[in-house]
């Protein structure tokens, strides 16, 4: 039988972490085994190492960043499915199965995702928060308008980024289609190929929690004026979409609302100019 999975872990100095990513992934209860595909990128520890004895593919990026990462991945991979984990995260026991099969019984969807819970590592334990993703923002039956399907997924995903990449599994064949993650985009870019996935594909949801998601200090999102910077970015390419023009207004009061928040910042931190410059093209945009 074919492999029907393939996880993509893009990897950067993660060698304290890869090991217990991948053993999350090899205790799924999956009808094959899946192909797990450590994607290393520009490390200098021994993450290659120890991801090949824990049983994973290794190849090497040629471009830095999760969005090459990740499309070299994919372009290795042998599977009519792929997933997404990032070398730090970890899949709880039996998160995949109910999601893997939602996905192979709607046909016309390009992808299928779930829920997010957060932790900490303190004194060698897991601490989980008390909320997950989900129950946050209130995403429910009630918000997605359907108990499998996204109703409105384009327009939802304006009012809320509900979608963790750690929990997506994807259509080989949709991701091919939409052309991968943009590899010029170095943050937001799981964003940007959701927004684009729904603007020509169904998605679909399951309420279980997918990830276990562990924050730190090392994670790309915290670096705030650069997210808000790249989220820009993708506002103005989703604005070229002619599946994304009846949001037209929508996306130029976002556009607005994070120049008018990188203003501040600028303004606040002693860069009056630069704080000009972002009121200027949040007039102009």
């Amino acid at each position: 039988m074919s492999t029907v999975l393939s996880v993509i872990i893009p990897a950067h100095n993660a060698a304290r972490w890869i090991a217990a990513a991948i053993d999350s992934v090899r205790t799924q209860a999956l009808p094959t085994v899946p192909d797990i595909i450590v994607v290393t990128d520009r490390c200098s520890d021994q993450t290659a190492d120890i991801a090949l004895a824990a049983g994973a593919r290794i190849i090497e990026s040629r471009a830095a960043g999760p969005s090459a990462a990740r499309n070299a991945g994919v372009a290795a991979s042998r599977s009519r499915y792929i997933a997404f984990l990032d070398a730090d995260d970890l899949w709880p026991p039996d998160s995949c199965a109910a999601r893997l099969a939602l996905l192979d019984a709607t046909p016309d969807a390009a992808m299928v995702f779930g829920d997010c819970r957060q932790f900490d590592d303190r004194d060698g334990s897991q601490h989980f928060h008390e909320h997950t993703l989900f129950t946050q923002g209130g995403c429910d039956v009630t918000f997605f308008g359907d108990p499998a399907r996204v109703i409105d997924a384009l327009d939802k995903l304006l009012d809320a980024d509900f979608v963790t990449t750690g929990t997506v599994i994807m259509r080989r064949e949709a991701f091919d289609a939409l052309g991968g993650f943009d590899s010029a985009l170095q943050r937001v870019e799981d964003l940007d190929l959701w927004l684009r996935a729904a603007a020509r594909f169904p998605l679909i949801w399951h309420a279980q929690t997918a990830l276990w998601r562990r924050p730190h200090d090392d994670n790309l999102s915290r670096d705030t004026r650069a997210m808000h910077e790249a989220y820009i970015a993708v506002l103005a390419r989703l604005k070229n979409l002619p599946q994304a023009h009846h949001l037209a207004q929508r996306i130029r009061m976002l556009q607005q609302r994070e120049h008018r928040t990188l203003a501040r910042q600028a303004f606040f931190a002693g860069h009056p100019l630069r704080a000009m410059n972002h009121v200027w093209k949040g007039v102009r945009a």
